[in-house]
């Protein structure tokens, strides 16, 4: 399957390319990794802890899994068994099993410290617990139950308080995407929408841009459901559809507050998407994300919520749209030899720096719409997909698909993770058969 991915890749630089691949085969044998997925070396002590005391199991597993850069652990009850596993760099790596009795103790015990209704197991809830290590700092996780076949599964989302601080540079941009992006901040009002699917780093990016736009000289609210991390200097506002608070309420209050800045965490419905729109043409910069699979594609998805064209296009600023991709370790990564290429590309090896991987990391792969004259008028016309995302490429857009290539061809990044993260389509490629 690696071997097809490569050469698939590279059929961007040489479509219809027919050369056989003889190496690919014996260099990937060669080099293949038996990779060690567990965050925990001794998993047998790792659950005797368990025994003993739940609450140093479950802060242990929190600090190796904080320590590893882990964004999510799961805790999912099975047949006669209990996984635990967690995501790292966008990977899910099993941890270690528990017994059924195991896994349900301390399912209750995460649920009693984030408050939540120890005796409710077959309604999904939502809580938050913090927790302080002993090596030192403070971090919130989200915690998120499930009822399932065979019990309760439960998610702890991982908030680095990190992630905060991260600068709009630091997102790993194609240099003509970041001057895409400082221009769209430099508006004073409008909609900026920044486009992807769940798990791409949207969150982080509107967190970054916010961060840019926090001088002090201007008011910022943000509408979140719910709020990661705690910003300086900014209203930050979180639904509860328990009581009945969804994004167009806080919405419309939000509009009363005189705010110069809004950012809404999510398009949800078609209310918000117009009150959204309405905003952003009387003023105000609106920030806010879409799970659309590209630029093009996001101006569509606002348009089939039933906004009018012509009110998005003269309130749309651009948009942003991004993928996340795990950058190559710099200490393991070795050259890989193709006749097709013309620039040296590099494939993973894994060492103990990246934990036998051959990745560290996540870097931004994206694409910045600008909305010209040309395309604002396309927008009022309601013009396909198609038409726009050609227009905007040949206005300059650096699009996914050259963005990615561009990170293949500086060896960041490998051609196999491109194809992992980025859809077939958005490469321009066939996939392969």
């Amino acid at each position: 399957m690696v071997i097809v991915s490569y050469t698939v890749l590279y059929r961007i630089h040489c479509i219809g390319c027919r050369c056989s691949q003889p190496f690919f085969k014996k260099q990937m044998n060669e080099t293949s990794t038996n990779f060690d997925s567990s965050i925990v070396e001794n998993p047998v002590q790792f659950i005797a802890e368990l025994e003993e005391n739940i609450g140093d199991f479950f802060l242990k597993l929190v600090s190796d899994a904080i320590g590893m850069s882990v964004n999510d652990i799961f805790i999912s009850p099975a047949d006669s068994r209990c996984d635990v596993s967690v995501r790292r760099l966008g990977i899910v790596e099993p941890v270690c099993q528990l017994t059924t009795e195991e896994g349900a103790r301390l399912v209750s015990f995460i649920k009693a410290k984030a408050e939540m209704d120890i005796a409710q197991r077959f309604q999904p809830q939502d809580g938050r617990v913090s927790v302080t290590l002993e090596e030192g700092g403070h971090y919130d996780l989200r915690v998120a139950t499930l009822p399932s076949l065979f019990g309760e599964c439960l998610t702890l989302r991982v908030l680095d308080p990190k992630k905060t601080k991260f600068g709009i540079e630091e997102i790993g941009f194609h240099p003509t995407n970041m001057r895409r992006v400082i221009s769209l901040l430099d508006k004073p009002g409008g909609l900026i929408l920044v486009a992807g699917p769940t798990g791409t780093g949207k969150t982080t990016t509107l967190y970054s841009v916010i961060r840019q736009l926090n001088d002090g000289k201007r008011k910022i609210h943000t509408l979140e459901d719910p709020i990661e991390y705690v910003l300086d200097g900014v209203v930050q506002s979180q639904i509860n559809p328990r009581r009945g608070v969804d994004y167009a309420d806080l919405l419309r209050g939000v509009l009363r507050q005189s705010p110069d800045i809004i950012m809404v965490g999510e398009i949800r419905d078609s209310i918000t998407a117009e009150i959204l729109v309405r905003a952003a043409n009387t003023g105000q910069l609106v920030l806010a994300t879409s799970h659309s699979a590209s630029t093009a594609e996001a101006i569509e998805a606002l348009l089939t919520f039933g906004v009018k064209a012509q009110f998005l296009a003269s309130a749309l600023l651009g948009v942003i749209s991004q993928r996340l991709v795990r950058p190559l370790c710099p200490e393991c990564k070795i050259p890989l030899d193709d006749e097709c290429t013309k620039t040296q590309v590099y494939m993973p090896h894994g060492c103990p720096s990246c934990r036998q991987t051959g990745y560290c990391g996540r870097v931004a792969v994206g694409e910045v719409m600008l909305v010209s004259p040309t395309i604002r008028k396309l927008i009022h016309n309601a013009a396909p997909v198609s038409t726009i995302r050609q227009v905007a490429i040949d206005e300059g857009m650096i699009d996914l698909r050259t963005d990615a290539q561009d990170k293949v061809d500086k060896g960041l990044t490998s051609a196999d993770e491109i194809l992992r993260t980025v859809p077939a389509d958005n490469l321009g490629i066939e996939p392969a058969v």
